[in-house]
């Protein structure tokens, strides 16, 4: 069974928190369930570093990473095969940057952090977005 470590950014800005929302893709399991940027580390990338790679990557934006919000896992299907994936939440600030969505996604919103509503998130995103209130 494969182990996949990936970090998560809660971007906050105001009164609201980024969420995106997944595409499909090769390697997706998401398709059409909203979530925070975020994925997987390479294995000579320190934490930060890709956390940061990620957040351009999925949407184009500049952070100051924050905290630890929390720290999730699960056993999902990639490929055919069960994997061990560890998600590790950062709360973000959103520095002076625009929103451009990468490939993996096909929307984006910037939801209230206090309540973000009734959306089909992939597991623990509206719980960690709640803890930036």
């Amino acid at each position: 069974m494969k182990l996949y470590i990936g970090v998560k950014a809660v971007i906050t800005e105001g009164e609201k928190a980024l969420i995106i929302r997944e595409a499909a893709y090769a390697e997706g399991t998401s398709e059409g369930m909203w979530d925070v940027p975020g994925g997987r580390i390479n294995p000579e990338e320190t934490l930060p570093f890709a956390l940061q790679r990620e957040v351009r990557e999925e949407c184009g934006l500049e952070i100051e990473i924050g905290p630890v919000l929390g720290v999730a896992e699960s056993f999902i299907v990639i490929n055919n095969e069960t994997c061990h994936v560890v998600r590790i939440y950062y709360q973000c600030e959103k520095l002076p940057s625009e929103v451009r969505i990468g490939n993996d996604h096909d929307k984006y919103v910037w939801v209230e952090r206090r309540e973000p509503g009734e959306r089909l998130y992939v597991g623990e995103v509206a719980e960690m977005i709640k803890k930036t209130a």
